[in-house]
C-alpha cells in the first residue's frame, strides 16, 4: 500500500507543457513511422498511400517550385516557430531518438545534460548561402548531402531497407556501395553529434533549419521565461537539446528553438510559457548579473579533435578510387582487344523516365533514393560520376543488373521534387530515355535481344561485308521504335563485352 502511495506521489501533473510535449512526440513518431514504412513496404498499397509524407518536406517543395507549400510552411513558422523541425522532418526525429538513447536513465540524463551555447551564426549562414548557391547553379551534390529529407532517404533506402530484408530472410540488395558508404557516414555523424551536442546539426549545418530560423525569430507564439516565477534551477537549460536557453539573461533564442516543449514539461515553477506575450520583470533587482564564476562557452566552442591518421587514410582511399576504377577499365579493354572484341560504354548514361530534360532532372533531383528503393526491377542505383561528381547520387539506370520494366511507372509516382513527372502506362510505353546501339564485332547472333525487346525494335540481319570470315547474323536496331528500356543490353550474353549498349539522350 505504501509503495502505491509513493508511486502516485511521483506521478507528474498533466500540465500544458506536458500535453504539448507528448502531442509533439506522438505526431513526430507517427510521421517518422510512416516514412520508414513507405521505404520498407515496397509492394504494399500502404506504401503508396503514404506518399504524401514526402510531399510535405520543405526542400523538395522548394525544388519542385511549389510556392503554395513553401508559403504555408513559412506562415506556420511565423505563427508557431519551428514546428517543422520538431515534428515533420525525419532527420530531426532521428536526432531525437539518438538523444534519447544517450539519456535513458536518470543518472545518464544528469551526466549528459545540455547547457547554453552561443549561436554559431557565421557557420550557420555561410552553409546556407553555399547550399543555396549550389542549388541555383545546378551543382546538386551539396544540396543532396545536406538536405535533411534526402539524407534520411538514403539512410532508409541504403541501410534500413537492406536490414529489414535481411531480418525477413529475403536477399539483401544494396543499390550502390558508394551511396551506402555516404549513408553510413551520415548516420554515424548524426548519431555522434546528436549524442553529444543535441540538435547542433539543425542549427549549424542544415539549410532548412537555418532558413526557418530566420522566420522563427519573429514567430507570434514563442517561449518566454517569467522571471518572477523562475527560481534559476537550470533544469530547462539542461534539457534544451538546441542549447538556446540563456539563464543569465532569461532569454530563449527563437531562431534556434525547435519547439520540443521539453523545457516547459520539466519546469516545476511554471516559469516557462509558450505564449504571444513578453513578460517583464516586476522586481528588476532579481535580474541576474554576469560574473566571473558564470558558465562560459569557451570550452564548448573549442575545435573538435581529428585523428590525422584516420583523416589521411580516408583521403587516400577517396583519392585512389578513380584511379582504381580507371585501371580496371584499362585491364578490361586490353582483354577485349586480345579477343577481337570491342569494349562498349554508353556515350551518355541513362536517367529514369519522366524527366522533362536532363538539365531539369539534374537541377531538381536531390538524390533522396526513394525511386531507387521503390524500383521493382532494381535497375536504378545512385550515380557516382555518371552525371559528373557535382551531380552524384542522382538515380541512373544500370543495365548490367536489370532493365526498366515496360509497364512500370513507380519511380515517376514517388518523386517528391518534380524531377520525374508522373506517367501513365501508355505514356511510359512511348517515353524515350535512350537508344540501343549494336557493335557488330561483338554480336554472336543469338537473337535473345530480339525476343526480349517489348517494342520489337530489334531484328537480325546479315553482318556487313568485312566484319568476319563467314556470313553470320547480327542484331540491328530500329531507332524509331526503341525507347531505351535496356532489356536488350541486360539479356545480351556476348563475352567478354556485350554486343549492345543503351545510350542516354539529353
Amino acid at each position: 500500500m505504501k509503495q502505491n502511495v509513493k508511486r502516485r506521489k511521483r506521478r507528474r501533473p498533466l500540465t500544458s507543457g506536458r500535453v504539448l510535449r507528448l502531442s509533439r512526440i506522438a505526431v513526430s513518431l507517427l510521421l517518422f513511422t510512416a516514412m520508414v514504412m513507405m521505404l520498407v513496404l515496397l509492394e504494399g498499397k500502404v506504401a503508396s498511400a503514404l506518399g504524401w509524407v514526402t510531399r510535405i518536406q520543405l526542400f523538395p517543395l522548394a525544388l519542385a517550385g511549389a510556392a503554395t507549400g513553401i508559403a504555408l510552411w513559412i506562415g506556420v513558422t511565423l505563427l508557431f516557430g519551428r514546428i517543422y523541425c520538431s515534428s515533420i522532418c525525419p532527420m530531426g526525429v532521428l536526432q531525437d531518438i539518438f538523444i534519447r538513447l544517450g539519456r535513458l536513465t536518470r543518472k545518464r540524463r544528469f551526466r549528459r545534460s545540455f547547457r547554453y551555447e552561443t549561436a554559431r551564426n557565421k557557420t550557420r549562414y555561410a552553409m546556407l548561402v553555399v547550399v543555396a548557391l549550389s542549388a541555383i547553379l545546378g551543382l546538386s551534390l551539396l544540396p543532396s548531402l545536406f538536405d535533411p529529407y534526402s539524407a534520411f532517404g538514403r539512410i532508409g533506402s541504403e541501410l534500413i531497407l537492406p536490414a529489414v530484408s535481411w531480418l525477413r530472410g529475403n536477399p539483401v540488395f544494396v543499390a550502390s556501395l558508394f551511396a551506402a558508404a555516404i549513408a553510413a557516414a551520415t548516420l554515424l555523424a548524426v548519431a555522434v553529434i546528436s549524442f553529444r551536442k543535441g540538435r547542433l546539426i539543425c542549427n549549424t549545418v542544415c539549410p532548412v533549419g537555418s532558413t526557418l530560423g530566420i522566420f522563427s525569430r519573429w514567430s507570434l507564439f514563442h517561449f518566454d521565461i517569467d522571471t518572477d516565477l523562475c527560481v534559476n534551477c537550470g533544469l530547462c537549460a539542461r534539457v534544451c537539446k538546441a542549447s538556446c536557453i540563456n539563464l543569465l539573461d532569461h532569454v530563449v533564442d527563437g531562431s534556434r528553438c525547435v519547439n520540443c516543449f521539453d523545457c516547459m514539461d520539466i519546469c516545476d515553477a511554471n516559469a516557462l510559457r509558450y505564449t504571444t506575450r513578453r513578460k517583464k520583470l516586476s522586481i528588476p533587482m532579481m535580474q541576474p548579473v554576469k560574473n566571473k564564476t558564470a558558465t562560459t562557452t569557451v570550452e564548448s566552442s573549442a575545435p573538435m579533435k581529428i585523428d590525422r591518421r584516420k583523416f589521411l587514410a580516408t583521403g587516400l582511399i577517396v583519392a585512389a578510387a578513380p584511379a582504381v576504377a580507371a585501371a580496371e577499365k584499362g585491364v578490361k579493354r586490353i582483354k577485349a582487344l586480345d579477343r577481337n572484341s570491342k569494349p562498349l560504354t554508353p556515350s551518355r548514361h541513362v536517367a529514369p523516365p519522366g524527366r522533362r530534360s536532363m538539365a531539369d532532372f539534374l537541377e531538381k533531383c536531390t538524390g533522396c533514393g526513394l525511386c531507387v528503393a521503390r524500383c521493382p526491377g532494381k535497375v536504378l542505383r545512385p550515380s557516382s560520376n555518371e552525371f559528373g561528381w557535382m551531380n552524384a547520387l542522382h538515380p541512373v539506370m544500370d543495365f548490367d543488373r536489370s532493365y526498366c520494366r515496360y509497364n512500370c511507372t513507380r519511380c515517376t509516382e514517388v518523386c517528391p521534387t518534380g524531377a520525374l513527372t508522373p506517367l501513365t502506362a501508355e505514356e511510359k510505353h512511348i517515353f524515350i530515355i535512350g537508344h540501343a546501339h549494336v557493335e557488330p564485332a561483338n554480336c554472336i547472333g543469338c537473337g535473345l535481344c530480339v525476343e526480349r525487346c517489348p517494342r520489337k525494335a530489334i531484328g537480325l540481319a546479315p553482318a556487313p561485308a568485312g566484319s568476319g570470315s563467314r556470313t553470320r547474323l547480327i542484331a540491328t536496331v530500329h531507332t524509331d521504335n526503341c525507347i531505351g528500356c535496356g532489356a536488350c543490353e541486360y539479356i545480351c550474353p556476348a563475352s567478354p563485352d556485350k554486343a549492345i549498349v543503351v545510350n542516354g539522350i539529353s
